[in-house]
């Protein structure tokens, strides 16, 4: 044991590294290595990733392969602005009809009031043009 931390002392020193500044060390084949403070250490056949990494179930991806979180963030982000260019139209649409609902009321109402009117008018002018003498024809105006 003791040949193996001197080892790995003299390692160290000459690689230009003090036991103090690295954090930890690893025996890879039985040769010490000196490490960074945060350094990891995967063997061959392991998938090193880092601390901050978000992780998926298996058989997250289909054939076209795997998604960084940054990129799906990015398409979250997309469709929720597109959500929101959708919601604003559909609040811009239903104004719009409830305006055009509106107009089209009082286009309704106008219109049966000019027929009213017309009725009238046509009735007065019926009643004036039978009429006998001004005293028949005053009384058309009531």
């Amino acid at each position: 044991m003791f040949r193996i931390l001197l080892f790995t002392l003299v390692t160290c020193l000459l690689l230009g590294t003090s036991p103090a500044r690295t954090q930890s060390f690893s025996c890879t084949f039985g040769q010490p290595a000196c490490l960074d403070y945060g350094a990891k250490i995967c063997n061959s056949r392991a998938k090193c990733v880092a601390d901050d990494a978000v992780c998926f179930d298996s058989f997250t991806c289909n054939y076209q392969g795997f998604v960084c979180k940054s990129d799906l963030d990015a398409a979250v982000d997309e469709i929720d602005e597109k959500v929101r260019l959708y919601n604003d139209l559909v609040r811009k649409f239903n104004d719009l009809n409830d305006e055009y609902s509106d107009l089209s009321r009082k286009h309704s109402d106008l219109s049966d009031q000019y027929s009213s009117l017309n009725r009238e008018h046509s009735d007065l002018k019926d009643c004036v043009s039978y009429a006998d003498d001004l005293d028949a024809a005053q009384t058309c105006a009531y």
